[in-house]
């Protein structure tokens, strides 16, 4: 009879955790700017494992070249806390919006050109570079993921 208690307060507990993360992320996966950065993080993760690798070459580019469309649409987009700002206030976010989707972009194309020529210790830096844009955006901005660069450290 304890094991079943325990196991209902686990059950309960976890739900209550549960609950408001999956409300939360279904209210914010509604917006397609996010669905366009999740494509970018997602494509970036991939890079980051393989850029070094002459046989993934190809793919690496492919995957570049995906991540600058994904920014490209981003940055027609309207970020969804901009739409909830007036005036100078919503001015000033969006522009600092494409000022760093116009830095991922610059970035991205020197990683291309890096990963075309085989320059490997080129490419780990824009790597690098990348993931700490994104953490700087995501911080200035008031987005989720600032500061918490997850996955190894560029390059491994």
């Amino acid at each position: 009879m304890k094991t079943l208690i325990r196991h209902s307060h686990l059950f309960a507990m976890l739900a209550v955790l549960l609950v408001p993360r999956a409300t939360f992320a279904a209210e914010d996966h509604e917006s397609p700017l996010r669905d366009e950065m999740e494509a970018i993080n997602h494509n970036f993760r991939i890079v980051n494992r393989q850029y070094a690798d002459p046989a993934q070459k190809a793919s690496t580019l492919d995957l570049v070249s995906a991540m600058h469309q994904h920014a490209e649409k981003a940055r027609a987009l309207t970020p969804p806390k901009a739409e909830k700002m007036s005036g100078d206030d919503k001015t000033r976010y969006i522009d600092a919006f494409h000022n760093h989707l116009d830095e991922l972009m610059k970035e991205l194309a020197a990683l291309k050109q890096a990963v075309a020529a085989d320059k490997t210790d080129i490419a780990k830096a824009e790597v690098a570079k990348i993931a700490q844009l994104k953490d700087s955006s995501h911080k200035e901005l008031g987005v989720g993921g600032g500061g918490k660069h997850r996955g190894p450290p560029p390059g491994e």
